[in-house]
């Protein structure tokens, strides 16, 4: 086999961080993505609640009387902001932009990644390309599986939303990071988190929150009393109404901050999907490719826990196959059993994160179905080693 080349699918968190850290260990590397260009996308957390110390109690409220119905088990909550993370991460690493993968082959030279009409050749394949993840579909289809995401019942509408100072400190007192809730009467569900604070933004106005505002609803009929499923809308303004229209019946401060979106602000909606990892359900090419992250696992928002088990994913497969990769003369069978030896644990590992985010996510929006054991509400793994 030829010197080690990694061929990286994929220039997100965890492709960005597999690049960095084979370029720490001397191991060369080519780093792709789909997209034109970076973009970049903030998330949480309040410095300044970081860096006092807080965990946060990631509550669960009742939206109709407001009352504090679940307390998720706290653990320590990293300041990290999503922008400047993989602003760090793709320091120094020289991503192919708009490179959307078509094909995988194998040559004499090693494994070959397809772009249109342009190929790269290297001794390995990592797809971390995310929940539609070409290179899933690719390799699932060398094997004879099915590579498409589940959807599930539910829709998703979500903002950005710049509140007042008076709107953040009074969300602040409910929790200093996030919060969840559900309305007992139609089993809609909202998630509310911080983005940026005045501790940490450089705005004009420096005393504003920058908040996300989310809500979801199960897709049935008979919501909001109408007999057919309520479809997410085309149009932005039709979008900001039906998060109004559903939080109409919610107690303040729920009602209210999101009664309190401003009409210009741009709604986008997610499709709630996952896919459950089995073993064999991918080609590896005789351990040449494999899966990671999303592309491996793609699970709900509803657990929190998808970026930590992308980031464990990228440990477990250096710690397998590192030595493979910095050997002088690699064997084919310690290639296959290093391989192997990642897809066994990860799969064994995130299978039960996707499902139990699966559960999580039907009974946020089946409010009977909500006790002490979901998931929903139960304490979040944490990922031994990682």
């Amino acid at each position: 086999m030829a010197k080690s080349h990694v061929l990286i699918i994929g220039g997100g968190i965890a492709g960005l961080l597999l690049a960095q850290a084979l370029k720490r260990e001397g191991v060369a590397f080519t780093a792709f993505e789909r997209d034109p260009d970076a973009y970049f996308r903030e998330t949480l957390v309040d410095p300044g609640a970081a860096a006092r110390g807080e965990n946060g109690r990631f509550p669960f409220f009742d939206l109709q009387s407001g009352e504090t119905r679940w307390v998720v088990p706290p653990t320590k909550r990293l300041r990290m902001s999503r922008e400047k993370l993989r602003r760090l991460l793709m320091d120094g690493i020289d991503v192919k932009w708009s490179k959307e993968l078509t094909d995988i082959t194998e040559s004499p030279e090693g494994i070959v990644a397809h772009f249109g009409n342009t190929t790269y050749t290297g001794s390995h394949l990592v797809g971390c390309d995310g929940g539609r993840s070409s290179t899933r579909r690719i390799l699932c289809a060398a094997s004879g599986h099915d590579a498409t995401s589940q959807s599930l019942p539910v829709r998703l509408l979500g903002a950005s939303v710049a509140c007042a100072a008076s709107v953040g400190q009074r969300m602040q007192q409910l929790d200093p990071f996030f919060f969840q809730g559900g309305d007992p009467k139609t089993s809609s569900f909202h998630f509310f988190s911080f983005l940026d604070t005045p501790a940490n933004n450089d705005r004009d106005d420096s005393d504003t929150f920058d908040c996300q505002i989310i809500v979801s609803w199960p897709y049935r009929s008979g919501f909001l009393g109408r007999h057919e499923p309520s479809e997410v809308p085309a149009g932005n303004a039709e979008r900001l109404s039906l998060m109004k229209e559903i939080s109409e019946g919610w107690t303040s401060p729920f009602r209210d901050v999101v009664q309190g979106i401003p009409d210009s602000t741009q709604v986008q909606s997610i499709r709630l999907e996952d896919w459950v990892p089995v073993v064999g359900a991918w080609s590896n090419m005789d351990g040449r490719a494999t899966l990671l992250s999303d592309a491996a696992h793609a699970m709900t928002m509803y657990r929190g826990e998808a970026a930590n088990h992308g980031i464990t994913d990228v440990r477990r497969w250096l710690d397998a196959h590192l030595e493979v990769l910095k050997a002088e003369h690699p064997d084919e069978k310690a290639l296959a059993a290093a391989c192997s030896s990642y897809e066994e644990e990860m799969i064994a590992r995130t299978r039960v994160a996707v499902l139990a985010s699966r559960q999580a996510c039907l009974d946020a929006h089946d409010y009977s179905r909500i006790s002490d054991n979901s998931p929903l509400v139960s304490r979040r793994a944490i990922v031994a080693g990682a």
